[in-house]
């Protein structure tokens, strides 16, 4: 049986942001910042504050495919209307305007008006979301366009991400890029958010070895999703993300995610490290490194003649 965790490591290393990507997100972030304060100090208005959030704040961003780009969330949070009745706040249409003109010079192409955030695309390959929130009674407000001010609280689910990291490690943070990685090499119909919130309700801790975590993640997610096809968010207004889905497409995510199970278990059991690593590539794609055209042995266990005997390692023949 192959041990691939250390191709695992070496596909994470392949799959995380660079320091060079990581830093260019940050001086672009820190840049709209400036603009921001001083745009609304020009027009003598509080001047907000940031808090950046997403994908990017808890670590579980991947390197896009070819042609793909990279983001990051920067939250804008509005001053002085804590106090005020929520009917007398700015419409969301007014202060997606403000922020859309204090950013509009700041590249080549005019930002993007969405109805969560404004955006700001870089030529670089990469993007910045500015979504737009007011705070009241403890409670996160977002700007949306269409649908007026929404409760939603970005901060509590990074908050709920990180506390989940601290308890069980930073195999947690790794197993999520993986399947994020699965997701945009197979086009798989899930968003970032449902995978963090998936992998994390149903994330295994396997020491050592992170081709068993993911295992044994992926087939709890397929037991859960197989029982009730739901993923509601940890923080308000815990909502089920994947309502109204289409039972074409639960189909096709159960399918996709069977696959990839029936894939990883093929090269867990399979002794060939080459073979192994070919299964994975199907699942990821050719960034998953090649292995060694070798037989390799599971360090678990130990080939006698005699009776086999169950090891004290703590975990269970799963």
């Amino acid at each position: 049986m192959a041990n691939m965790n250390q191709l695992f490591s070496d596909f994470d290393g392949k799959i995380k942001l660079t320091n060079a990507k990581t830093n260019s997100l940050k001086t672009s972030r820190d840049a709209l910042r400036k603009d921001i304060r001083d745009w609304f100090f020009e027009k003598n208005k509080d001047i907000p504050t940031f808090c950046w959030q997403g994908s990017f704040a808890m670590k579980t961003t991947v390197n896009p495919l070819s042609g793909g780009e990279y983001d990051l969330d920067d939250g804008v949070y509005l001053e002085g209307y804590s106090d005020i009745d929520k009917e007398s706040w700015p419409t969301t249409s007014t202060v997606h305007g403000w922020i859309k003109s204090s950013v509009e010079d700041r590249t080549s192409d005019l930002p993007i008006d969405k109805d969560t955030c404004i955006r700001v695309t870089y030529t670089s390959g990469y993007h910045i979301d500015l979504p737009i929130y007011i705070i009241k009674n403890d409670i996160a407000y977002l700007a949306h366009k269409t649908k007026g001010w929404i409760e939603s609280d970005p901060k509590a689910f990074k908050k709920w991400f990180v506390d989940h990291v601290s308890d069980k490690g930073e195999q947690l943070r790794r197993i999520v890029r993986y399947l994020k990685s699965w997701k945009d090499y197979k086009n798989v119909s899930l968003k970032g958010i449902e995978i963090t919130i998936l992998v994390t309700n149903h994330f295994d801790k396997y020491d050592n070895r992170d081709d068993k975590s993911l295992k044994n993640t992926i087939s709890s997610i397929i037991s859960s999703l197989e029982e009730s096809f739901s993923c509601y968010k940890p923080v308000i207004p815990n909502e089920d993300l994947f309502e109204g889905f289409s039972d074409t497409k639960k189909t096709s995510i159960n399918d996709s995610l069977k696959n990839a199970l029936n894939k990883l278990e093929k090269a867990i059991n399979e002794p060939n490290e080459k073979k192994a690593s070919e299964y994975l590539q199907s699942i990821f794609g050719e960034r998953f490194p090649t292995g060694n055209d070798s037989i390799t042995s599971n360090s678990s266990y130990e080939i006698t003649n005699a009776p086999g005997v169950l090891k004290n390692d703590g975990r269970s023949g799963k």
